[in-house]
């Protein structure tokens, strides 16, 4: 794809506008907690623009399945997210800035032990990656200007550690702020421009499977149900979290997560009907997608059929809206497994005593581990969803019960309950996946008895749980303990 040299000023300006804004947001930090956590001192604007451009950058891959199954892409991508948020605002939110704490391994010391906090720390890290966004972005420059992905993964790298590194979470969150502003304007810019372009409803229903047409998408039963269980993703995304404890006061998270859901129903509704477009743009021969072995679209499929609608300047606009998506996403989770490196794991495991100044250090330390870490896998990797999907399966899998456990089980809980649990979830989930995809079908992994590794992954992780919460009981009414 060719783009012009208006559009490649408007992404450069891009670039320049977020060197400015991180350069103003590092005079606002005095501390530890200021680099953490901006302070406490998130409003509500702040906080909504945040977590909605932060907890979207799967970007590429939502493109690929809105493309491949049409409404099923609102239904597993979105409303099924939709609801763990709206459970997340109800019943969790006010908890967790009410703790004060910092990270959720720090809730899992809380809940049971140093122990518990030192292999979450570990998953954590491994959820928060940003290999899949790394990569995203790799692809992107990859595509636009015809460098090698390693080149576009080194520049992204670049970027990233340098205002990251330099201002911390306030210039995340100020980032972030411009950064929704350009994804939402940017991506709601191609539908109205392919209803011009191609026609409305009667041009999908004329190029599109009914099964595009239907909200299944004509996935499998076990399918839809393996996407609502990776949306539990919510209950122990860290960045949740992060904004949580962030916020100013703890009658923001609330509501901000609720108003946070109507953006992304409205970003949804673009993503998929964008997808749908592409497929029947290709269908009808204006437009021409690659089909991989897996049976999904080449991951560029959203740039080029919005290379087909819009005209120069829009189109830059546009790319900077998925820039933006994937560089919310990456700054956030790069400061987050930072902090697990120096609060969690220096801090908290290795040196209780450890000064703010020595804890800054690490993790100024720890985001340069993190985005080369990520970086790293990036390069390994070619898929975006199955990246997205392993890392979800196996550390929702460990991290799920002992959170929510910790939340909602009143009685006291024995320190090893959180321990076993997370080895139990992480150990069963791994080796049936490992399994899966030493049978590949199409591409596509063959599990034992064809269930999907989360189930039992969470299920075994809920046994070893309530098995060992109960035997306490027991031992306590029999006044062994």
């Amino acid at each position: 794809m060719e783009i012009t040299l208006i559009d490649v000023a408007i992404i450069s300006l891009y670039f320049i506008l977020l060197a400015i804004v991180a350069y103003f947001a590092k005079k606002k930090i005095r501390g530890l907690t200021d680099y953490f956590l901006a302070g406490r001192r998130l409003t509500l604007p702040i906080f909504i623009a945040t977590l909605v451009s932060t907890w979207y950058g799967g970007i590429l891959g939502v493109g690929q399945y809105s493309y491949f199954s049409g409404l099923g892409n609102w239904l597993t991508q979105g409303i099924f997210y939709y609801i763990m948020a709206l459970l997340f605002a109800l019943f969790l939110a006010h908890k967790i800035r009410k703790s004060n704490l910092f990270t959720i391994p720090d809730q899992l010391e809380k809940f049971y032990d140093k122990k518990s906090r030192f292999l979450g720390s570990i998953f954590n890290f491994i959820l928060v990656t940003p290999a899949p966004y790394i990569l995203s972005l790799g692809v992107i420059f990859m595509f636009l200007f015809g460098v090698p992905k390693w080149i576009g993964i080194v520049i992204v790298l670049a970027i990233l550690i340098a205002y990251t590194l330099y201002s911390g979470f306030y210039g995340v969150i100020y980032t972030d702020f411009l950064q929704f502003i350009f994804m939402m304007v940017g991506v709601a810019l191609v539908v109205p421009f392919a209803i011009a372009k191609y026609g409305g409803f009667e041009f999908l229903t004329a190029n599109l499977p009914e099964t595009h047409l239907h909200i299944t998408g004509g996935l499998t039963t076990q399918m839809i149900l393996v996407w609502g269980f990776i949306a539990f993703w919510t209950f122990v995304d860290p960045g949740f979290y992060q904004r949580c404890y962030a916020a100013k006061d703890s009658k923001i998270p609330r509501k901000g997560i609720l108003i946070s859901i109507g953006f992304w129903i409205l970003f949804d509704i673009c993503t998929t009907f964008t997808g749908m477009y592409a497929f029947a743009a290709n269908k009808a021969g204006h437009i021409s997608i690659e089909i991989l072995e897996n049976g999904l679209p080449q991951p560029e499929v959203y740039m080029i059929f919005a290379n087909s609608v819009l005209p120069p300047v829009i189109m830059g606009v546009f790319l900077i809206g998925i820039i933006a998506t994937l560089m919310s996403t990456i700054d956030s989770f790069t400061l987050l497994g930072a902090m697990n490196i120096s609060h969690d794991i220096y801090k908290n495991t290795f040196k209780p005593d450890a000064t703010d100044k020595q804890v800054m250090k690490v993790t100024k330390i720890g985001i340069v581990i993190t985005a080369s870490f990520g970086a790293t896998l990036a390069l390994f990797f070619s898929g975006i969803i199955s990246m997205w999907y392993t890392i979800g399966t196996v550390c929702i899998s460990t991290l799920i019960v002992p959170v929510l456990g910790g939340f909602f089980i009143k009685t006291k809980k024995p320190p090893i309950s959180g321990v076993l649990s997370m080895i139990a979830g992480a150990g069963v989930s791994t080796v049936w996946m490992i399994n899966g995809y030493s049978n590949l079908s199409w591409g596509w992994p063959v599990y034992w008895f064809e269930i999907e590794p989360m189930y039992p992954g969470i299920l075994a992780a809920l046994l070893v749980y309530l098995f060992i919460i109960g035997t306490s009981k027991i031992y306590k009414y029999k006044g062994v303990v």
